[in-house]
């Protein structure tokens, strides 16, 4: 059913795919408001509608308006009408229905490669809306699986390929150049490589970004670069894109949280890389790089939504009960008594290589707080993992008490398997989890009580 709607806005709608770039920007800035939720006429750009002939609405481009689809196009427009469109589609990713059809395979590509960029202004509101896409279980399966090229939207051509095509077949070199040639050649195609891992990489890089990613703060940059009109120095921006990222990507933690709800996202974190997303090695013996290890050092980080959804993509990764050996390093050495035969045993039945992970510290430091382990005897403080040992007095306890109670979740999950009691046990928990019970005034702390029985 069509929802009847002024002739004034219809004709906003069709300039949104005009030539003129100013055009598109002043139809949009009109527009960005109806995609509030509750609006009384959202339904604007959500729905298809005829015009005052009766017939379909065109846009300026003579094809039928959809926009939704001019929408997703204007997200890599000039920066403030992109700023005005991923706005919009935020808001509107809170209808399911919506969200399908904005997440097809074309433009979730778009933003996984937006977002790897260093360069991408708007890379914060790309992930918040990646971050509301992926709550629905479908579209997350659809990321998961997706793979994308490895080479930057800004890539030039290489050295050695403009050598190769300039080549001279009579030079004595001829062969030596033109294989060079191919080899550019192959790397300007690109390996493909998972969605997830470009996004980790953002992710890591963007842990390094100064400032806010505010809406505010993100429509200032946007201004500023439009403000910017000489293309020499666009060009020079674009040639300085992998020395410095602009955004802090902080919303991809909660990316991370919603691939985890998915099994195969679970088990995804805990396999090791694709050999095209590890760093390049000849060694026989190189580490093998676990994603899970990439978001582990962020449970402590200033960032509310990046530690946040840090906590909550371990926790889910926790439920995955075959992967608890993998993230959970015994004790460093084990006694005669009957708690360390007991983990002996645990560890005999594991059936995984040995691995550099220990999800333990990166679990009980934010639990902890420097006074009160000051207060603990020096040898119950050596049991605990060393960087939970002789904290600072100034050290705090994490504020949030959700994310406290997903920490103790996530202790309870290793509960559940022979290894991670035993493991837990042995390296000091109880002393910390005892500690925090002891002043917890959430008294939603059922988890913190049973915890400690």
């Amino acid at each position: 059913m069509l929802t009847p709607h002024s002739p004034a806005h219809l004709e906003l709608l069709t300039f949104l795919s005009d030539e003129s770039a100013a055009a598109r920007q002043v139809a949009l800035q009109n527009l960005v408001g109806f995609s509030s939720a509750g609006h009384a006429s959202r339904s604007l750009l959500t729905e298809k509608h005829k015009g005052l002939d009766g017939k379909p609405l065109k846009g300026r481009d003579g094809e039928e308006c959809d926009t939704i689809e001019d929408l997703k196009r204007l997200c890599a427009d000039q920066p403030i009408t992109a700023h005005d469109a991923f706005s919009a589609l935020i808001n509107l990713s809170d209808s399911l229905l919506v969200a399908r059809r904005i997440a097809d395979d074309d433009f979730l590509v778009f933003l996984v490669r937006y977002i790897a960029e260093p360069i991408s202004l708007l890379a914060d509101l790309a992930s918040m809306l990646l971050s509301n896409l992926t709550k629905l279980e479908s579209i997350g399966a659809r990321l998961l699986a997706l793979r994308v090229s490895n080479i930057s939207l800004h890539a030039q051509p290489a050295d050695s390929l403009l050598a190769g095509i300039d080549a001279d077949p009579s030079s004595a070199s001829y062969e030596a150049e033109r294989a060079a040639a191919l080899l550019a050649a192959e790397e300007m195609r690109g390996q493909s490589v998972p969605a997830l891992a470009r996004l980790l990489d953002a992710f890591e890089q963007g842990a390094m970004v100064k400032g806010n990613s505010g809406i505010e703060e993100i429509r200032k940059r946007a201004l500023a670069a439009q403000q910017v009109g000489d293309e020499a120095e666009q060009q020079s921006n674009r040639q300085e894109a992998k020395k410095e990222r602009k955004s802090n990507c902080h919303f991809l933690s909660s990316v991370f949280a919603n691939i985890t709800v998915i099994p195969a996202g679970r088990q995804w974190f805990v396999s090791p890389l694709d050999s095209a997303c590890a760093a390049a090695s000849s060694s026989a013996d190189a580490a093998v790089e676990y994603p899970v290890a990439r978001i582990m050092p962020y449970t402590e980080h200033p960032d509310l939504i990046r530690r946040g959804g840090a906590i909550s993509a371990l926790k889910n990764i926790l439920f995955l009960k075959s992967s608890h050996k993998l993230l959970l390093a015994p004790p460093p050495s084990l006694g005669d008594d009957d708690s360390s035969t007991l983990l002996a045993g645990a560890l005999r039945a594991t059936t995984r290589p040995p691995s550099p992970l220990d999800i333990l510290p990166h679990l009980l430091l934010p639990l902890c707080e420097g006074l009160e382990l000051a207060a603990v005897d020096l040898d119950e403080q050596e049991a605990l993992p060393e960087a939970c040992q002789m904290l600072s007095e100034d050290k705090v306890r994490e504020r949030d008490p959700a994310l406290r109670a997903m920490l103790v979740e996530s202790l309870l999950l290793l509960c559940t398997t022979l290894y991670g009691r035993q493991v837990l046990r042995s390296r000091g928990v109880y002393v910390v989890v005892r500690a925090m019970h002891l002043k917890e005034d959430q008294e939603k702390s059922s988890v913190i009580s049973a915890a400690m029985h």
